[in-house]
C-alpha cells in the first residue's frame, strides 16, 4: 500500500513537473521569437514617408515653393549657372527645417563676407563682388546765430530710387541732432542707440549731456565695431553750456570738430557753395538761404541726391525745423534769380 501510494504520488508529482516544463519552454520560444522579430526590424533601413502628392510649402504658411527655388544650391543649379556664366555666387540650399540654420557653402564664411561685401580691412569698393550703391547729401555749419542742418531725402540703390521721403536727421533729444549718410540701417540703429545712452547719462547725472560727450560715445561705439563692415558717416550737432558745437563721426571711429561739414556723394558740390558763401557772422536768414542753396546745387549735380530738402535751425532753446521744400521748386526759384542777375549785368 505504501509503495503503491508513493508510486501514485510520484506519478502525480511528475505530471505537475512536466506541465510546468512545457509552459516554461513555450514562454522561452515566444521570447526568442520576439527577439528575432525585433532584430529583423532593426536590420532594415527605415525610410521616411514620401509626400509625393503634397507640394513644397514654407514652414508655417500655405505658400508653395517652386522647384526652381528648391534647386538653388544644388548640383543641377550650379551646372546651369556655370553654363550661363553666373555660377560664381549662388545662394545656399533652401532649408525648410526650422530647427537648423543655413551656413554659407564656403570654407571660411567670415573671410568670404569680408572679401565680397565689407569695405573694411582695406577691401575697396571696386574689389567687392557685391557693391552697395551709396548716395546722399547732408551738411551742417555753425554761425553766430546757432547751427544750420540741411539734408536731402532721397534713398537710392544704383539707378533705382527706393524712396524720396527718408528722414535723414535723427532727433536725438530736444537739443541734439544727428545726420545720416551711408547705410540707412546702420545710421538709424546706432544713432537711436546713442539717444538711449544720452538719456541714461541724463538719468544718472541729473544734467543734459554735452555735444562733445555724445559724439565721443558714438565714436567709441564705432571704434569697438571697426572692421565689421558698417557704413556710416554722421554729424552730431547741438547746443550745450559751451555754445553751439558740431562734430563729424564715421564708422572707423574718426571724430572731428569743425565749423562746417558735408557728408555724402553730393558733398563735393555742397562744399563748393559752402566754401564760397560761408561766413561766421551770417544772419539767420542768410544762413537758412545758404543751407538751402548748398543742398539745391548738390541735388542738381548729383543724381543720387534729391527729393525734399529738410532744414533745421539749432539755438540755445533747442532745435526747430524750418522747412521741408521740394528740390524741384527750389530749381525754379534759383533759376529766376540767375536770370535776373544776368539781365542786370
Amino acid at each position: 500500500m505504501v509503495r503503491r501510494n508513493r508510486e501514485s504520488g510520484g506519478k502525480a508529482h511528475g505530471g505537475r513537473i512536466d506541465s510546468h516544463e512545457r509552459d516554461k519552454a513555450a514562454r522561452s520560444r515566444t521570447f526568442v521569437a520576439s527577439i528575432m522579430s525585433l532584430a529583423q526590424l532593426a536590420s532594415k533601413s527605415i525610410v521616411p514617408p514620401q509626400h509625393t502628392t503634397r507640394p513644397h510649402t514654407m514652414f508655417g504658411t500655405d505658400l508653395s515653393i517652386s522647384d526652381d527655388i528648391l534647386a538653388i544650391g544644388s548640383s543641377k543649379h550650379d551646372a546651369s549657372a556655370r553654363a550661363i556664366g553666373s555660377g560664381c555666387l549662388h545662394a545656399p540650399p533652401l532649408n525648410l527645417n526650422p530647427t537648423t540654420f543655413d551656413v554659407p557653402a564656403v570654407p571660411d564664411p567670415a573671410h568670404f563676407c569680408r572679401n565680397n561685401f565689407a569695405s573694411a580691412c582695406g577691401n575697396s569698393d571696386q574689389n567687392q563682388t557685391v557693391k552697395f550703391a551709396k548716395g546722399t547729401t547732408t551738411l551742417a555749419f555753425k554761425f553766430d546765430g546757432g547751427i544750420i542742418v540741411s539734408v536731402d531725402s532721397r534713398s537710392t540703390m544704383g539707378a533705382y530710387i527706393a524712396s524720396g521721403t527718408v528722414k535723414k536727421v535723427i532727433e536725438i533729444n530736444p537739443f541734439l541732432l544727428g545726420t545720416m549718410a551711408g547705410g540707412a540701417a546702420d545710421c538709424s540703429f546706432w544713432e537711436r542707440n546713442l539717444g538711449m545712452q544720452c538719456r541714461l547719462y541724463e538719468l544718472r547725472n541729473k544734467k543734459r549731456i554735452t555735444v562733445a560727450a555724445a559724439s565721443k560715445l558714438l565714436a567709441n561705439t564705432m571704434s569697438s565695431y571697426r572692421g565689421y563692415g558698417l557704413s556710416m558717416g554722421t554729424m552730431i550737432t547741438g547746443w550745450d553750456e559751451t555754445g553751439p558745437q558740431l562734430y563729424y563721426v564715421d564708422d572707423d571711429g574718426t571724430r572731428l570738430h569743425g565749423r562746417y561739414f558735408s557728408v555724402g556723394s553730393g558733398s563735393t558740390y555742397a562744399y563748393g557753395v559752402l566754401d564760397t558763401y560761408y561766413r561766421p557772422d551770417l544772419t539767420v536768414e542768410e544762413a537758412i538761404d545758404l543751407g538751402k542753396r548748398a543742398i539745391y546745387h548738390a541735388c542738381h549735380r548729383d543724381a543720387m541726391s534729391g527729393s525734399i530738402n529738410n532744414l533745421y535751425h539749432v539755438t540755445k532753446d533747442g532745435w526747430v525745423k524750418i522747412h521741408a521744400i521740394d528740390v524741384n521748386d527750389m530749381h525754379y526759384e534759383f533759376l529766376e534769380e540767375k536770370r535776373n542777375a544776368m539781365a542786370s549785368a
